[in-house]
């Protein structure tokens, strides 16, 4: 004997019900999460500003005469840079220092009779003439061989106007972006909507033809022509 069986409308509506809640949610994630993609741009530039500095450290007998031979050698620098570099350069003497050395005695202790003074000078140099500054290094390095005891700090190389060129990247690598994203949407038969948030990475100033990177930004200031990145993280909406 067949016996119906009989489902009561009010859980036929329930399953209904619990299938449209369950449905609705997915089709609505399909085309409202948005694709996030990253834009990419990178641009050479070159130096137009350097800066080098100078220490020169004299030994006398003395604090005067351990002065005045530092004087004398800090003078021997001011004029190969005058000559180098002309008037242009921008000349920064920076604070100077004399240190006493004590004598030691037959069991290697220190005394406080005093053995000899060093006096310290330094001086910085800020120049736009950034090739003769970098050759200017050299030459102020080999004044070791005339027996004036220096040592240097630099050259080191900057780019002045780095806003515009932040700027020019930003707009670049946004673009790219972009149009990563609509090869993306097109690729899944979807049409990019509208930007919903983008977010600009670190600047990175590297050597040209460098792979490095850092989450804290990169500025080399050892060459003269540097390559300057950015990337960007953009998201997108998604629709039919």
């Amino acid at each position: 004997m067949n016996k119906s069986i009989l489902i009561p409308v009010s859980v036929v509506v329930g399953l209904i019900a619990a299938a449209t809640i369950i449905s609705k949610p997915w089709v609505t994630i399909q085309h409202a999460e948005p694709i996030m993609v990253k834009g990419y741009a990178e641009r050479e530039v070159r130096a137009d500003q350097g800066s080098l500095t100078v220490r020169i450290s004299e030994e006398g007998a003395d604090n005067g005469e351990a002065y005045e031979k530092a004087g004398n050698s800090l003078e021997t620098v001011r004029k190969l840079i005058g000559d180098t570099l002309g008037e242009e350069a921008e000349l920064v003497e920076l604070s100077s220092s004399l240190s006493e050395t004590k004598k030691l005695n037959e069991k290697g202790n220190r005394t406080n009779e005093v053995d000899y003074v060093t006096a310290t000078r330094s001086l910085r140099v800020n120049s736009s003439q950034v090739e003769k500054l970098k050759v200017m290094s050299r030459q102020l390095y080999d004044l070791n061989g005339e027996g004036i005891r220096l040592t240097l700090s630099g050259p080191e190389f900057f780019v002045s106007k780095l806003d515009e060129v932040k700027i020019d990247l930003m707009q670049r690598a946004t673009q790219n972006g972009r149009e990563r994203a609509e090869i993306m949407a097109e690729s899944s038969g979807e049409n990019l909507g509208s930007l919903v948030s983008a977010r600009q990475g670190v600047i990175q100033i590297t050597k040209p033809n460098s792979t490095r990177t850092s989450s804290y930004g990169i500025y080399d200031t050892e060459t003269i022509e540097k390559v300057v990145k950015l990337v960007v993280t953009l998201e997108f909406k998604i629709g039919k």
